[in-house]
């Protein structure tokens, strides 16, 4: 679906194309401004694939506003309405970007023509990107996967950092920084999977955001690219230096405007992720460059603030890092302070409990208590991590309540009562027994019957389709693994749970258009849909006919 801006002064002109393209091209999403600087409002708060805009107005002339368009979004189609002593202006528009012009006195179909070029150059351009993402896929993944690697082993604290060392691997594997400039660090969280469970469907999202984010940073930054932990990717950025004044205070203004422009760059890809993939991402990038041995240091203090209080919800974006770390390696107050910050990640392992991800769980486990077992902690160092732990597990069995023989056989009382004479490893054993407990309770059935399972999924789709009804949320109603729930029902069902979703979802329409005075936009709320313009789609696809074809047969 693309998104189309119409801007001009004179609101008969606007509200006349509104309805005109609303008729000809129900697939477009339309928006309207009266001005340059409403447009230029619009244009921050969403992506705007056609812009048909005049090319005179008052206060903000077209070509000013076309350079703001190029700037935000460089793929926009920015068509001009002209009157027949503007060509010159236009010649000069079209050369500086603009798409394609045409007269104020042409007709619907002359517009509508110009704008299908638009669409069809668009579908093209994209259609390149996805050739090119599948070709950077296959050519580049052996590279890919030494890169990560190595940027695993810098953000761990476990490579060599001296700049011999530094410049043989980063000259070996081909990673386009300067050993001799710091470093920005930049993470990325996915913050739901909307029912990719595969772990091979999340490697190629995650690959995926890299591309999307790569796209936009190019630009203005050489960069390397990671996945860590299953839900994050990391990138280490340098700025690519402007040419001009030198000098260091020029140097840092630079830099200033540089931090400026990544962060504001990241809204784009938060919603080239959000359109292209159907994945929300969250962002935290460092407020100032690091060193590369203080990478580790920068990691997990990015790592705190994104899955800590200031990091929860949704496409949030954060600064961190108010200046530059000490090496691990050089002060016992960063070793101390790193150690806490491991310990904050705690709340992290809820995440990986919730969302089956057993691997990345037991090698976090395995992390915090390897800092936190060091021989300088204290015992009330021990006291946090297990109440820590406990307020983990207990929240997770508070979602998915378990029966009473689990129950007694993972000693839940545990958890509320700790034994300071435990050694770190007898709490380390106990945690790690009591979460593969946990694990292989969510892959197995409830004691319900598969069919009962299946009917009461069933049941609260049906009387929830315009709320959730991700695969994630449906196996909390039934406390099952999310993939597990997916076997299950197609095994049970004869069909997919998203099949049965959209048959539902095309069930309840036909119902309301038949039988309802509701307005489309209304009944496409009502079964799910956040957009008109997708219900439309999605119905027409399955019937052949829109929805107010279809209520008026």
């Amino acid at each position: 679906m693309y998104r189309m801006l119409i801007v001009d002064d004179l609101p008969v002109i606007v509200e006349g194309l509104l309805d005109m393209f609303g008729k000809r091209k129900p697939e477009l999403e339309l928006h309207s401004a009266y001005s340059a600087y409403q447009a230029l409002d619009i244009l921050g708060r969403m992506r705007i694939n056609i812009v048909l805009s005049d090319i005179r107005m008052p206060g903000m002339e077209g070509i000013e506003l076309l350079h703001e368009i190029k700037r935000r979004w460089p793929m926009c189609k920015v068509i001009f309405l002209t009157s027949f002593d503007d060509f010159q202006y236009v010649k000069h528009a079209i050369s500086g970007g603009g798409f394609d012009y045409m007269l104020k006195t042409e007709s619907d179909e002359s517009i509508v023509k110009t704008v299908d070029k638009a669409i069809a150059e668009l579908d093209a351009e994209a259609e390149a990107s996805q050739r090119l993402l599948e070709a950077n896929l296959q050519s580049k993944q052996a590279i890919t996967l030494l890169q990560q690697a190595y940027i695993h082993t810098l953000l761990k604290g476990t490579a060599r950092t001296s700049e011999s060392s530094l410049r043989s691997k980063i000259h070996e594997l081909e990673i386009p920084l300067a050993v001799e400039r710091p470093i920005y660090l930049l993470l990325g969280r996915i913050d739901s999977w909307g029912g990719k469970g595969a772990q091979a469907d999340r490697k190629l999202m995650l690959f995926a955001v890299q591309n999307i984010a790569g796209e936009s940073l190019r630009q203005t930054a050489r960069f390397a690219a990671a996945e860590v932990d299953g839900s994050n990717v990391a990138w280490l950025l340098q700025p690519i230096a402007p040419h001009g004044e030198s000098g260091e205070g020029a140097q840092e203004e630079a830099e200033e405007a540089w931090l400026e422009s990544a962060s504001k760059q990241l809204d784009a890809v938060q919603a080239n992720c959000r359109e292209a993939i159907g994945l929300a991402v969250s962002f935290v990038i460092s407020h100032a460059a690091v060193r590369w041995e203080s990478l580790p240091e920068a990691y997990d203090e990015l790592l705190s603030l994104l899955w800590g209080e200031q990091g929860a919800g949704s496409e949030v974006k954060l600064t961190g890092l108010t200046g530059p770390y000490s090496p691990r390696s050089t002060l016992e107050a960063a070793r101390s302070k790193l150690a806490s910050r491991k310990m904050k990640k705690i709340g992290l392992l809820g995440h990986y409990l919730e969302n089956g991800g057993k691997a990345e769980f037991d090698s976090l486990l395995d992390e915090i208590f390897a800092h936190a077992a060091d021989e300088n902690r204290s015992s009330f160092v021990k006291l946090e991590v297990y109440h820590g732990l406990a307020s983990v597990f207990l929240s997770h069995v508070n979602l998915y309540p378990l029966d009473g023989k689990l129950a007694a056989q993972i000693g839940l009382d545990r958890l509320s009562h700790i034994d300071v004479n435990l050694s770190w490893q007898e709490l380390h054993t106990y945690f790690r027994k009591l979460a593969e407990l946990l694990f292989a309770n969510r892959e197995e059935p409830a004691a319900e019957d598969e069919h009962v399972v299946v009917l009461r999924i069933n049941a609260y789709i049906n009387s929830h389709l315009a709320e959730d009804v991700s695969l994630v949320k449906l196996a909390g109603i039934v406390h099952l693994n999310p993939s597990y729930l997916s076997r299950l029902y197609k095994r049970t069902a004869g069909i997919g749970l998203s099949d049965y979703i959209n048959m539902a979802r095309m069930e309840k329409a036909k119902e309301l258009l038949k039988h309802s005075a509701y307005k489309i936009y209304e009944i496409s709320a009502m079964v799910g849909y956040d957009s008109r313009l997708s219900f439309i789609r999605f119905f027409k696809a399955n019937m052949g006919v829109t929805p107010q074809e279809y209520r008026d047969s």
